[in-house]
């Protein structure tokens, strides 16, 4: 399970070392690729952190959606980016990477 952590804290550190490379801040606050790969540290850091007894899902909107399994969680999460793609609102993009990177990185932290 270390090497899983291992992935998903590199897979944040990409994220954040793309901001320095030909994108701007901007770029990747806004970008739906943030949101995928902020989202998938998310639902796998949270399936650990549940797995082990670390931690509860404490979103009273996701907790119902992964009582039977993740695939809801998911096909939500493939909603969203979908949307993100379509309609390219800056300020909803930002704010729904804002937020997703926030809970992936929050979900690392708690990770011994």
């Amino acid at each position: 399970m270390t090497n899983i952590i291992q992935l998903l804290k590199a897979s944040l550190l990409g994220l954040v070392l793309a901001t320095s490379a030909n994108a701007s801040v901007e770029d990747v606050a806004t970008s739906p690729n943030t949101f995928a790969v902020c989202k998938t540290v998310d639902i796998a850091s949270t399936a650990y952190l549940l797995k082990t007894g670390i931690g509860v899902e404490s979103n009273p909107i996701v907790a119902p959606l992964i009582t039977h399994g993740y695939f809801p969680l998911v096909a939500l999460s493939i909603g969203v980016y979908w949307l993100m793609t379509k309609y390219h609102n800056a300020t909803a993009n930002t704010v729904a990477n804002g937020v997703t990177c926030g809970v992936a990185a929050s979900n690392l932290l708690l990770i011994p």
